[in-house]
């Protein structure tokens, strides 16, 4: 059974894309990017006009970035991530991903609080007053999901969106273990 989308008439594999973006990531993190001759990296400023123009459509698309983001947090980052060192090894997969600088501001059993600097999504935007890194809350709570076996909530509180200094999320455990 192949999962097929009907865009603009064009049936796409959505498991084939799927797959060639788990690759790229995987490939990213392991420093063995694919080549190209412009280069591996888009400039900051075009992938947050493409993030910007797609949240200015509104819909509910924030949810739907944040479910991505756990998407990929949960299937690609955390295959990554050391369970023993677990914000430390989350903190190394970020930076090395070019998402952003991860630091721990609390951490107790049901509840963390993570601060996001440099993030991708908004580094150097200015204030629109509002919150822009629903794909980075997203990959937070889908990493820790699968590395703490547990439901897992991130909420961007803060943001350089917002005209703050850095992103930051609360992130709440729930005690419900799964799978």
């Amino acid at each position: 059974y192949k999962s097929f989308t009907i865009l603009m008439g064009i049936p796409m594999d959505k498991e084939l894309l799927h797959k060639k973006i788990k690759k790229d990531i995987e490939d990213l993190i392991n420093n063995n990017p694919s080549e190209r001759a412009l280069g591996n990296l888009i400039p900051l400023s075009i992938f947050q006009a493409v993030r910007i123009g797609v949240l200015t459509a509104g819909c509910g698309i924030e949810a739907i970035i944040y479910n991505i983001g756990k998407d990929i947090g949960r299937e690609v980052i955390s295959r990554y991530v050391d369970k023993s060192n677990l914000l430390e090894s989350f903190a190394e997969i970020l930076k090395k991903a070019k998402i952003g600088i991860l630091e721990v501001k609390k951490v107790e059993e049901d509840e963390m609080i993570l601060i996001l600097r440099d993030c991708i999504s908004c580094h150097n935007v200015p204030n629109v007053g509002t919150t822009l890194c629903h794909f980075e809350a997203g990959l937070i709570a889908g990493t820790l999901e699968k590395k703490l076996r547990r439901k897992v909530n991130a909420i961007e509180t803060k943001c350089c969106g917002k005209g703050d200094e850095y992103c930051e999320f609360l992130v709440k455990i729930e005690d419900k273990i799964f799978w």
